[in-house]
């Protein structure tokens, strides 16, 4: 008697979008580095990060694409299913979430949220918009839970 083989093929594309264990690594990474080498340090990580990993949307940005800025935020928040509120308008991109998803699962986890997780939002998303058409300013940001509004705006011309 012969047995039929069955495969199975997938790809790691066939499976579902998670990673919140990153948040946590993160999160630890964030803390070793501002515990040892200072906040500055923890900065000038984030920015080194967000030059290379973010490359392709800053050079969207650089000219004047903030569609593509829009486009990331709401994908990248459907794939972690979390709530946000994303209001655009011309020239203008504000973002609204009533807790961190990282921060969220960071906690669930039985962890603290590092002092320097802000930063994850504040360096990011500014190193993104430089020498760009836009500027970046988290206006509010909870520490205890990464509730926050965040708002993309179109730089104002200067005027000679």
């Amino acid at each position: 008697m012969t047995k039929e083989k069955i495969v199975m093929n997938r790809k790691a594309s066939d499976n579902k979008y998670l990673h919140r264990d990153f948040h946590i690594t993160l999160n630890l990474l964030l803390a070793y580095i501002g515990d040892k080498f200072g906040k500055e340090a923890v900065i000038q990580y984030l920015s080194q990060y967000a030059r290379a990993y973010h490359r392709p949307l800053h050079e969207q940005l650089m000219t004047g694409n903030l569609t593509a800025l829009s486009d990331y935020l709401t994908l990248i928040y459907q794939k972690e299913e979390w709530p946000v509120r994303i209001r655009t308008g011309d020239g203008f991109i504000e973002l609204q979430q009533d807790a961190c998803p990282g921060m969220s699962h960071i906690k669930a986890s039985g962890n603290r949220p590092s002092p320097y997780y802000v930063e994850t939002y504040r360096t990011v998303y500014e190193t993104i918009c430089e020498d760009t058409p836009f500027q970046y300013q988290l206006q509010q940001f909870d520490n205890e839970t990464g509730a926050c509004i965040q708002l993309f705006t179109k730089k104002e011309e200067e005027r000679i």
